[in-house]
C-alpha cells in the first residue's frame, strides 16, 4: 500500500457531535483539521432521539435545531416511580427531542463547509510518539475506489473523540494512566427506539389507563434497580412511538435493550421498529485529566456526560467549543498551556455540575424500586428539582419547594436520611471544581484530584 502524509493543526478521531463540533469551531479559529471516521460517514455517532437543552446549542455556539431535526417540545412531560406514585408533571417539557442522525450530518456538514475534510472506514494502525507527545496518526482508510489505502496524518494537536473506547487515548502514555477504564457499575446500558403504530386502538388505551395525550412524554423511573428509565411518548397523530430505555450495566436487572423488548411484547400495539440505537454510556464524572500535550479528549471519550440521565450530545458540543476557544490563537495549540486551557475552562465551568449530579446518581443507584417510588410519593423531589435534572442545570429550589422537601422528609425519614447529605454534598463537589488549576502543574492537580476523590470515597484519577 502507498502511504500518504498529511499535515494538518488539528486532527480529529471521531466524527459524532463532539467530534464534528470540534473540527467545525477549530476550523472556524483559523487552524487547518480533518476529521476522521472509523465508521460510514452516514453512521457516525448516535442514531438515535435524544433530549438536549436549548441552552447547549447557545453555548456550543450551534444553531438551534429546526423539524424534521427537532421536534416533541411543547407538550408536558410526566415523570413517576414504577407503579405511578406521586407522579411530577412539567407543563411543557424544557428540552427538545433531537435527531442525532440529522444532528451529526448537519455538523458534518458544517466542519466541510469550513474547509475540513472528511475521510471514513479508518483503521488506526499505529501512533507516533516524541517525548510523550502524539506526532502522527498512521491509519488505513477506504478510497472513494473500494481499496484500503495507508495514510500518515501529522499534527500539533489530536482530539479524540471515539467515545469510550478511548481509541486515540489509551495509546498515549501521559494521559491514558489518568483516565481508568469505567466499570460497569457506573455504565448505562441505554436503548432508544423510534417504532410506529401499528394498532391506534391499542395506543390509545395506554394513553387511557396512563392519564396520558397524545405527544406527552411519561417517564417511569427505577423500572429496573435504582438508577433505571423507561420513557414513552406517543406522537401527536399516534402513528409513532419513541421508546427510551436505560440501567446500570452491574446486576442481574434488566439492562436498556432487555426493556425495550419487555414493553414492546407487552404493549403489542408498538409496530416495527423504524430507526434507534443502543449502547454503554459513561456515567462517571468527567476524567480529572482531560488533555496532556498533542491530545485533548471530547465526549463520552472524557466522561463528559450529564450523570442523571446520562445525555451527552448537548454537552460535548458545549467542550468541543470551550476546546476551540481555548487554543484559538495559539501558535501551537497541542501545547501543555494551549490543551490545559481547555480543561481547566471545561472543569470550572462545567465539571461541577457533572460531578454534583454523579452525586446524586450514585445515591439513586443504590435505591431500590420501592424507594425509587418513595421519592416522588413523600414529595422529597420537587418539579423544580425534576426540571433542573433535565435541562442540565443546578437546582434552585423556592421557599415552598424546601418546605415541600420537609415535609417529605418527615414522611420518608430514612430515605431522607440518604438522600439529604447527598444533595448537600453537591455544592461542595461544586465548589471544588471551581479551584481546578489554572496553570499548568501535574503536583497540584494530583492534590486537587485526591480532593475531589475523597468526596466520592475512591481512588484518585491521578496519583
Amino acid at each position: 500500500m502507498v502511504e500518504k502524509v498529511h499535515d494538518f493543526d488539528c486532527v480529529v478521531v471521531g466524527a459524532g457531535t463532539a467530534g464534528s463540533a470540534a473540527a467545525y469551531h477549530l476550523a472556524r479559529a483559523g487552524f487547518r483539521v480533518a476529521l476522521l471516521e472509523a465508521r460510514a460517514l452516514g453512521e457516525a455517532g448516535a442514531r438515535w432521539v435524544n433530549g438536549v437543552p436549548s441552552w447547549m446549542f447557545e453555548r456550543a455556539g450551534i444553531a438551534k435545531p429546526r423539524h424534521p431535526e427537532r421536534f416533541g417540545n411543547g407538550f408536558p412531560f410526566i415523570i413517576q416511580g414504577k407503579n405511578g406514585e406521586g407522579r411530577i408533571k412539567l407543563a411543557e417539557s424544557p428540552i427538545g427531542n433531537v435527531d442525532t442522525r440529522l444532528l451529526v450530518a448537519r455538523l458534518q456538514d458544517l466542519a466541510r463547509k469550513s474547509g475540513v475534510p472528511l475521510f471514513e472506514q479508518i483503521r488506526i494502525q499505529h501512533l507516533d510518539l516524541e517525548n510523550d507527545r502524539p506526532m502522527s496518526l498512521t491509519v488505513e482508510a477506504q478510497t472513494p475506489e473500494g481499496s484500503r489505502e495507508k495514510m500518515d496524518f501529522r499534527a500539533r494537536l489530536f482530539v479524540d473523540a471515539t467515545g469510550l473506547s478511548g481509541a486515540v487515548r489509551h495509546l498515549v502514555p501521559e494521559l491514558s494512566r489518568h483516565t481508568p477504564p469505567v466499570p460497569r457499575s457506573h455504565l448505562c446500558l441505554a436503548a432508544q427506539e423510534v417504532c410506529a403504530v401499528k394498532d391506534q386502538a391499542g395506543a390509545r388505551s395506554f394513553l387511557e389507563n396512563n392519564y396520558l395525550r397524545p405527544g406527552e412524554s411519561l417517564s417511569f423511573t427505577g423500572v429496573s434497580g435504582g438508577f433505571s428509565a423507561l420513557m414513552i411518548t406517543l406522537a401527536k397523530n399516534l402513528e409513532e412511538v419513541e421508546l427510551l430505555a436505560g440501567a446500570i450495566a452491574e446486576g442481574p436487572h434488566l439492562k436498556g435493550p432487555e426493556l425495550l423488548k419487555k414493553t414492546k411484547e407487552e404493549n403489542p400495539w408498538i409496530g416495527e421498529v423504524r430507526f434507534g440505537g443502543a449502547g454503554p454510556i459513561p456515567l462517571r464524572r468527567p476524567y480529572d485529566r482531560l488533555a496532556a500535550p498533542g491530545i485533548a479528549l471530547v465526549g463520552d471519550a472524557a466522561c463528559q456526560v450529564f450523570p442523571a440521565h446520562g445525555s451527552g450530545t448537548g454537552i460535548g458540543m458545549v467542550a468541543a467549543r470551550i476546546l476551540a476557544d481555548s487554543v484559538k490563537g495559539k501558535n501551537d495549540p497541542g501545547s501543555l498551556e494551549a490543551t490545559w486551557a481547555y480543561q481547566s475552562a471545561f472543569q470550572r465551568e462545567y465539571g461541577g455540575l457533572l460531578a454534583s449530579y454523579d452525586v446524586f446518581r450514585r445515591l439513586s443507584q443504590s435505591l431500590s424500586e420501592g424507594e425509587v417510588e418513595a421519592l416522588f410519593a413523600s414529595g422529597l423531589l420537587t418539579e423544580n428539582s425534576c426540571r433542573a435534572g433535565l435541562i442540565e442545570e443546578m437546582p434552585r429550589l423556592s421557599f415552598s419547594e424546601l418546605l415541600a422537601t420537609l415535609r417529605g422528609a418527615v414522611v420518608a425519614p430514612r430515605l431522607a436520611l440518604r438522600l439529604l447529605p447527598a444533595l448537600a454534598r453537591m455544592p461542595l463537589v461544586a465548589s471544588r471544581y471551581r479551584r481546578y488549576p489554572l496553570e499548568p502543574d501535574l503536583d497540584r492537580l494530583k492534590k486537587w484530584s485526591r480532593s475531589v476523590a475523597r468526596l466520592f470515597g475512591e481512588n484518585p484519577d491521578i496519583n
